[in-house]
């Protein structure tokens, strides 16, 4: 008898904190998909993504600014003079 009882509590017990498990992360889906946290989530995402294009448009000028002065320098612009074209 004592076996049943302990296995019957055992089971209950586990069946109990179970049910209380899923329930916390059935609500906490549930409000993952409410209009206001989706709007939430978008906006942070278009945040996120305005930085990095930020961040790329930052180094794609530093980039042409280095690649023009290196040209400059190759065609002879940097001391004034005007560069020797060929015909």
């Amino acid at each position: 008898m004592a076996r049943r009882a302990r296995w019957f509590i055992s089971g209950t017990g586990f069946g109990v904190g179970l049910a209380v498990w899923m329930r916390k992360k059935i609500k906490d889906r549930v409000e993952e998909v409410t209009p206001l946290a989706i709007a939430k989530a978008a906006v942070e995402s278009i945040a996120r993504l305005t930085d990095r294009i930020g961040d790329a448009v930052i180094d794609a000028r530093a980039e042409a600014a280095q690649t023009e002065a290196l040209l400059r320098k190759q065609m002879g612009l940097d001391d004034g003079t005007k560069p020797q074209v060929k015909r």
